[in-house]
């Protein structure tokens, strides 16, 4: 593995500057750089030269708030407001919120409820409703906002609430600055409202129990209807040591090249959740920084905006909220990050250590010196994907890599660090001057050490996070696509190892991975992922380059083993029956598919195989597969869903793989299982 290409993330911005210091460095100091044997020293060892200073941190269009740019796009969404065009206003006042100051946000999110209100999105409506109160809204015009609110809680028929809101609307009434006639009317509609309800309130309330009981009931019907829906695994059910893991799951460690992988304890069959895990650290990608949360990656409705950064949205306020620590040591230093078209990877090395507070981490030194952390897994001490302990115990093959891979790295670090420098995160008192004359503290230089060394690792543990992306008004997923809308990092994903016939599928709630079983996997077998190559797809050579290339193994599983061809050119004339002796054999008995036979023989151990009942099962699952074609094309997913898993099942008990209708119908699994997760209607 050790002559395999470097894959650096080196992009065009750092492209010249990279080659400057590599051309700075004499020969016989790149070679004092190659022995080097810590991270600490490598990044160290880049910053003495001052061609590593030369790339500019600073950008020069700064994500600051705009207070004229948001009272234009709120003037504007005012226009569109009094038209009746209330989706346009919406945008527009949204535009406004995330460029606005605190001291012109009140009114942009008062008047963008008032278009959420006409939109009937009353929810929305009442989240602006409460931030705008929050922010000091002024007094004048208050009576307006609790009226909004109110009739926001009646249309949710939240009647007892309505009746508060339509009374401090009353209260709110005094500090107007509206004509006496004006306030008048205001009042009296008010209190008629007021006494309608009083006068109603028994039959309000029989009608709000009715329908908490009738909410509550849809609430734990939808629960119960499969827990794909669910972000855990029911502790019952799942793994003590590993609690990502069903109890279906058991990890182990052979040593050798295998490393860490995942087998199977007792039969798991199609469509079973095996993981399902929150990511250690994730970060959307550049132009979703604005589309979808920061936090939760959920798509925006109506964007919730950073206090002092017009760089990142929320989908909520409770987000952004959540968010708040973290974000505020990343805030300056995105801007740089996004002009560079830095990837991914450099973005979580960055969030993998912002997210834990400074003094947090420098309490990680000496436990991450202990190499038998990572081993030392029981039921007091389970493996927690969270801690930066099981993150930085990921595999990086720093033993394998090239000194130019290494320097490639290293000085990705070194700009990451200065970069990191600029920021909130690193305390004053442990900074040190941006010149190569200065001497790093200790605290930098740990911190330096760590950039590198999640650098290495983020090469072979990052996940793509997807969403299914619809167009607007279709039913099926015909048309849909996933899309790549961010990367994560899941460290008990990150041990299933890669088969270009994987056991699993894997979609996204939000952040949350959910793994589910996409064919039956039997005692003892390995729990296999998919890196990207799939036999279906892609050529037996074309796979072996690129993961040779990106993850420096050669693949031997049983597609490349077996030399499986591609989807298209399976024999489907050719039926694989497995020979009834079993695993003791393992052999596969190639049958034509128009035959008369029904006692097969094998050649291998010298049994017959009565294949009728795998002939009767190819007949049964051609009725299903009709029922799930049709459920799929007619937008019913998880009926489709269900079929195409019954239909799996089913072949299993006979057949061998590759199977072409088998492989069809997982198809269809894996673009169900998308639709389960995060979506959206483009």
């Amino acid at each position: 593995m050790s002559g395999n290409e470097p894959e650096p993330e080196i992009g065009g911005f750092f492209r010249s500057n990279l080659l400057a210091v590599r051309k700075a460095i004499r020969q016989q100091d790149f070679k004092k750089f190659a022995a080097l044997e810590s991270n600490v020293e490598r990044v160290a060892f880049i910053l003495r030269y001052s061609e590593a200073y030369q790339l500019s941190l600073e950008v020069e269009k700064s994500m600051v708030k705009d207070s004229n740019n948001a009272i234009r796009l709120k003037d504007a969404g005012n226009k569109f407001f009094g038209h009746g065009e209330f989706a346009k206003a919406l945008e527009t006042y949204s535009n406004a919120v995330l460029l606005a100051p605190s001291t012109e946000l009140s009114i942009i999110l008062a008047n963008r409820s008032a278009t959420l209100y006409h939109l009937e999105r009353h929810e929305h409506a009442l989240k602006d409703i409460e931030e705008a109160s929050r922010l000091g809204y002024p007094k004048d015009l208050l009576y307006k906002l609790e009226e909004r609110r109110a009739r926001c809680l009646l249309g949710l028929k939240r009647h007892d609430e309505a009746i508060e809101a339509f009374r401090r609307a009353l209260q709110a009434l005094d500090n107007a600055k509206i004509p006496l006639e004006k306030k008048q009317k205001f009042e009296a509609d008010i209190r008629v409202m007021l006494a309608v309800m009083d006068k109603g309130k028994q039959l309000n309330q029989a009608a709000t129990k009715n329908f908490s009981q009738v909410h509550v009931k849809q609430k734990s019907n939808a629960h119960s209807e499969g827990n794909h829906h669910s972000r855990f695994i029911p502790e019952k059910k799942r793994n003590p040591l590993y609690p990502a893991c069903s109890n279906a799951v058991k990890i182990k460690d052979d040593g050798g090249d295998i490393g860490r992988h995942a087998v199977a304890t007792r039969e798991i069959a199609p469509g079973e959740i095996v993981i399902i895990e929150r990511p250690h650290c994730a970060f959307l990608l550049a132009e979703n920084r604005l589309t979808h949360c920061h936090l939760c990656f959920e798509r925006i409705f109506v964007p919730a905006a950073c206090r002092t950064c017009t760089c990142v949205a929320y989908c909520s306020h409770r987000c952004r909220d959540a968010d708040a620590q973290v974000h505020s040591r990343e805030c300056k230093l995105l801007p740089a990050l996004w002009h560079s078209k830095a990837s991914v990877t450099c973005f979580l090395a960055l969030r993998a250590i912002t997210q834990i507070p400074f003094e947090e981490a420098m309490k990680l030194n000496q436990r991450l010196k202990d190499s038998g952390n990572a081993s030392r897994i029981s039921a007091e001490n389970p493996y927690r994907g969270e801690n930066y302990a099981t993150f930085y115990n990921l595999v990086t093959h720093e033993d394998k890599r090239l000194p130019e891979d290494i320097f490639h790295r290293a000085y990705m670090a070194a700009w990451l660090f200065r970069l990191l420098r600029t920021g909130e995160y690193l305390p004053e008192n442990v900074k040190t001057a941006d010149s190569a004359d200065s001497k790093l503290s200790e605290e930098e230089l740990f911190i330096a050490g760590l950039l590198l060394h999640n650098l290495q690792l983020l090469q072979f543990n990052t996940h793509e996070i997807s969403e299914l992306v619809r167009p607007k008004g279709e039913k099926t997923l015909a048309k849909a696509k996933s899309m790549f809308i961010g990367g994560g990092v899941y460290p008990t994903v990150a041990m299933l190892n890669h088969s270009c016939n994987p056991g699993v599928v894997r979609y996204f709630i939000g952040t949350t991975m959910v793994v589910r079983a996409i064919r039956t996997i039997r005692v003892g077998e390995e729990i296999s992922e998919n890196y990207g190559p799939i036999f279906t797809i892609m050529l037996e050579n074309e796979r072996k380059r690129k993961l040779r290339v990106q993850y420096w193994f050669d693949c031997n599983c049983e597609a490349c083993s077996g030399h499986w061809p591609l989807l298209d050119e399976l024999d489907p004339t050719v039926l694989r029956f497995k020979c009834e002796t079993g695993l003791s054999c393992g052999n596969v008995l190639l049958v034509r598919s128009d035959t008369n036979e029904f006692m097969i023989g094998c050649a291998k151990c010298g049994k017959s195989t009565n294949i009728l009942k795998g002939l009767k099962t190819l007949q049964d699952t051609d009725a299903i597969f009709k029922v799930a074609a049709t459920n799929l094309e007619e937008g019913r997913n998880e009926q489709a869903l269900k079929a195409y898993l019954e239909i799996l099942k089913l072949l299993d008990e006979t057949l061998a793989l590759p199977i072409r209708d088998y492989h069809i119908c997982q198809q269809g699994v894996r673009l169900c299982a998308l639709a389960l997760g995060n979506m959206a209607y483009i």
